[in-house]
């Protein structure tokens, strides 16, 4: 996966893509919006396993930055047990755990001109 793919990847799902910042070889920071103009922050993570320190990481990106709501991606991974008990445990931040990038929820989803049956 690429910069580029990330980017195609978020703005197909509805967001605007105001930044992108590679962190590491298998990691990227992106600032996204959604229609609302609401700041996201989405950590990117490219490996088989993202652990609870991800999830750390991220919630301290939210509070440096004062985003309110945050997305750890896993691409082509999974998320540890740790991970997935540190982000309950942090429950002032919204930070979603995900393998794939979310719909931004606030833009509607293109209905198909026909259906087959």
């Amino acid at each position: 996966m690429t910069m580029t793919n990330i980017v195609a990847q978020a703005q197909e799902t509805g967001y605007q893509v105001e930044k992108v910042e590679q962190v590491r070889s298998n990691r990227w920071l992106l600032t996204l919006k959604d229609s609302s103009n609401a700041i996201i922050l989405a950590l990117v993570q490219q490996r088989p396993l993202v652990s609870s320190a991800d999830v750390q990481d991220l919630a301290e990106l939210l509070h440096l930055r004062r985003s309110d709501r945050g997305i750890l991606l896993a691409l082509g991974g999974r998320f540890s047990a740790d991970a997935q008990r540190t982000a309950h445990e942090l429950r002032q931040t919204q930070i979603h755990l995900c393998t794939s990038l979310p719909a931004n929820p606030s833009v509607p989803q293109m209905q198909p001109a026909f259906e087959s049956i």
